[in-house]
């Protein structure tokens, strides 16, 4: 018993210690005037193409593209846009009206545009074409305030953006070890990625890609004391009055 009461002080210690660990830094020793370059989506397998385009003579390329009008004269919301998209299908192709199969896989938008353009001169003069990734979604869930799946309009999103839309970190959360799952050439692919490191803010996982899913994994500590006796103050609180009766 004595023995027990000499390590209660340490125990207590390193309770509260563990418990009370709110230190969440990302981005360590990070050098001044960095510059990123923010990349362009690429399209791959399994993505919605919205595919637009018009010309001068709007009649001449109406027959391309679905009307960017619903029944009622009212521009189409996403969801309505999303049944008119081009499906790449598993051969990277996307089926166009009169155009036929054209390729879309490891493209981005820009140089999928400049592609359909090209075919469309051979029906009608100074095209213009207009495309744009519907399903551009990311996911997070774990140790973070507010887990869910998140559009992205813009067609690009960082990682700190994403957390900072999931409302930050929880209190438990390890940023050493946050895991990527990813759509790659139709596999899954997982990495885990150190958000406090350096090398992570200049490495090809800060931005993220479409249908990206992120699982922010809880700390040791959490992991150790799984039963949410650390979580609860309350709990935390009894336990150092037990001890401080036992030590008596």
């Amino acid at each position: 018993m004595l023995n027990f009461k000499i390590h209660i002080p340490l125990i207590l210690l390193f309770l509260l210690a563990t418990s009370c660990s709110n230190s969440k830094v990302l981005f360590k020793n990070i050098p001044e005037n960095i510059t990123l370059k923010i990349p362009e989506a690429v399209i791959t397998y399994g993505d919605l193409i919205d595919v637009n385009i018009s010309s001068l003579n709007n009649q001449s390329t109406s027959i391309f593209s679905p009307t960017t009008l619903g029944k009622t004269g009212t521009i189409r919301n996403a969801e309505a846009r999303k049944l008119d998209g081009y499906l790449v299908d598993s051969s990277g192709h996307i089926d166009l009206p009169i155009l036929g199969k054209i390729k879309a896989y490891g493209l981005t938008c820009t140089l999928l545009s400049e592609a359909i353009k090209i075919k469309l001169k051979e029906y009608t003069q100074n095209p213009n074409v207009r495309t744009k990734i519907l399903n551009f979604r990311v996911s997070i869930l774990g140790e973070v305030a507010r887990p869910g799946t998140f559009e992205v309009i813009n067609q690009n999103i960082s990682f700190t953006e994403l957390i900072s839309r999931a409302g930050d970190f929880k209190k438990n959360a390890d940023p050493t070890k946050v895991m990527i799952i990813r759509n790659s050439n139709n596999e899954i692919e997982t990495h885990y990625v150190d958000l406090t490191s350096q090398e992570f803010f200049t490495s090809a996982y800060y931005f993220l890609k479409q249908n990206d899913k992120i699982y922010v994994r809880p700390d040791k500590a959490s992991l150790a004391f799984d039963f949410g006796i650390l979580r609860n103050a309350g709990v935390l609180s009894l336990l150092t009055s037990i001890v401080v009766l036992i030590v008596r």
